[in-house]
């Protein structure tokens, strides 16, 4: 049997391949649901103590504080590809708060890979939110034209 050079090995068990999620649309369970990617940087303490466990913690936080209303609102029109000026948007915040939605954290990532001794890992991440809009992609675009 032969094995792989024990350098070779490192480097692919450190190595590590960052593909960015995107948000859009998609089919769950019979429904249209929302899927919204939310980056987000650690704690300046957090990458000064050179900690991943307290990088990752305060980078995934961060998304969870990114991931309210107003961030999620923009994500929305950002991928209709709709602009809206200020006072519609508030007033489709205003709407999409009234759903009382709540963002469900799926999955989340570090967007640097690196090695092991000195990585940068999770100074920054993605983290993916699905977001059941009521009424799928069809009711956010009557909501949309509602507020124009």
């Amino acid at each position: 049997m032969r094995y792989l050079p024990l350098p070779l090995l490192f480097f692919l068990y450190t190595c590590q391949t960052y593909t960015p999620w995107k948000s859009e649309w998609k089919q769950k369970d019979g429904s249209e649901v929302f899927y919204a990617a939310v980056s987000a940087k650690a704690s300046p303490q957090a990458i000064e103590s050179g900690s991943l466990a307290m990088r990752r913690t305060t980078c995934v936080n961060a998304t969870n504080l990114l991931s309210t209303s107003p961030k999620l609102t923009s994500i929305l029109l950002e991928n209709e590809s709709v602009e809206l000026s200020e006072s519609e948007v508030k007033d489709l915040g205003r709407l999409i708060a009234a759903h009382k939605i709540k963002p469900k954290q799926d999955s989340c990532q570090s967007e640097e890979g690196g090695f092991i001794l000195s990585s940068p890992a999770w100074e920054n991440c993605q983290c993916m939110y699905l977001i059941e809009y009521p009424g799928g992609r069809s009711q956010f675009r009557q909501d949309i034209t509602q507020v124009k």
